[in-house]
């Protein structure tokens, strides 16, 4: 398996060879830049930022997008440099996890000195994780006789969850560790849920291991009871404690 920072590299030369001066920055972000990648799993998640994006600027893009994206990555995130200074106010979850663990490829850090708001940060967290919270009721509601898509299902959200429980530490003014393991041990402390089923859905996840599980098994209650926890600390959080 190629290494995932060098394949990122590759695609920061080929849009700064496309674009020059116009390409402002390029990082690398998300599980590669935090040492956690899982191969075969993983997303390369690389952001890249423009002077201007436009109708021209996305059709000259376009052919290197859909070979990285054919070749099984995420699609590269696009925004230009004016909407980044702007952005801390509508993604403080992602700046936020960016600013802790990124990796430059290209350009100046548009990470360096960026403050995320604190309120900000709250609310947002507090609208997403209730969505995603509907979202797992409805998967286990349509899943609940088929344990392995119990499984899946659970596989493929924790990483969002993990996202939250990062943005909690966040808003309680605790350090945040990169380790998925070492998040969900202080989080789950934090928020006073006990964590063993994300642990071990996370483990399984690492090693690539499918799970198969009956919606009434310890580890799906555990996993429900720790993302419906996490939401009431967050929702908890007043404005002058965020």
């Amino acid at each position: 398996m190629e290494d995932p920072k060098k394949v990122a590299e590759e695609l920061s030369r080929a849009y700064a060879e496309l674009f020059g001066e116009r390409l402002r920055s390029a990082l690398l972000y998300g599980s590669v830049a935090r040492g956690e990648a899982i191969g075969g799993v993983s997303d390369i998640n690389v952001l890249l930022l423009l002077d201007r994006l436009d109708p021209a600027t996305l059709r000259a893009a376009s052919p290197l997008a859909r070979r990285w994206s054919g070749a099984g990555n995420a699609a590269p995130l696009f925004m230009t440099w004016d909407e980044w200074q702007s952005a801390s106010d509508v993604f403080g979850i992602e700046l936020a996890d960016m600013r802790d663990a990124h990796i430059m490829l290209h350009g100046s850090d548009p990470l360096a000195g960026l403050e995320v708001e604190r309120r900000a940060l709250r609310l947002q967290a507090e609208r997403e994780l209730r969505g995603k919270l509907l979202q797992l009721r409805e998967g286990l509601l349509l899943a609940a006789t088929d344990g392995k898509e119990i499984g899946r299902l659970l596989a493929v959200a924790l990483p969002s969850f993990v996202t939250y429980l990062r943005a909690a530490l966040r808003l309680a003014g605790r350090a945040v560790p990169i380790r998925t393991a070492a998040v969900i041990e202080e989080a789950t402390a934090l928020v006073n849920a006990p964590g063993d089923a994300f642990l071990e859905v996370a483990r399984a996840r690492s090693e690539g291991k499918a799970l198969d599980l009956a919606v009434e098994s310890p580890v799906v209650d555990g996993y429900f009871a720790l993302a419906e926890q996490t939401a009431r600390f967050v929702d908890s959080l007043s404005e002058d404690d965020a």
